[in-house]
This record gives structure tokens, sequence and C-alpha cells, in this order.
């Protein structure tokens, strides 16, 4: 889903859950609306560094209601 799609959709109230999750792989975080990940033009998961940056990209587009996902294995 990209940043235009998912404008469209909660314009449209259609989303029922956003969340925040630490990718692993990508040593930062990636918003999931609806489980699907939000993506960039080139269709390719967008990804934020930092948390704060995740939560500032959604409270611009009008976002104010989200969870966050951790996970906190220690291996």
């Amino acid at each position: 889903m990209t940043e235009r799609e998912l404008k469209l959709l909660l314009n449209a109230n259609a989303v029922k859950r956003i969340q925040l999750h630490y990718a692993v792989m990508a040593q930062g975080y990636m918003i999931i609306a609806d489980g699907k990940p939000l993506e960039t033009s080139k269709r390719e998961t967008r990804e934020f560094k930092t948390l704060d940056t995740a939560a500032k990209f959604l409270f611009k587009i009008g976002v104010a209601d989200f969870s966050v996902k951790l996970n906190a294995s220690v291996g």
C-alpha cells in the first residue's frame, strides 16, 4: 500500500488498525496498515530509521491513534 492509497483509505475511514513494527533486517521501523506494509512508489517497503520519524510521518498524514509492536528478544 502506497502513501497515496493510505491517505485515500484514511479519508474513507476504511483503515481499522495501524501499527509500527520494528524491522530487524532493516534495523528500523515500518508502518503496517490493516496487515499491509506501507510502500514507496517503487513498491519497496518504506522504512524509518527511528520510531520518532515514523510517528511524525503518521501525525503528518492525520493518524493520531496507532500501536507500536517491538520484538524484545534477547539473543
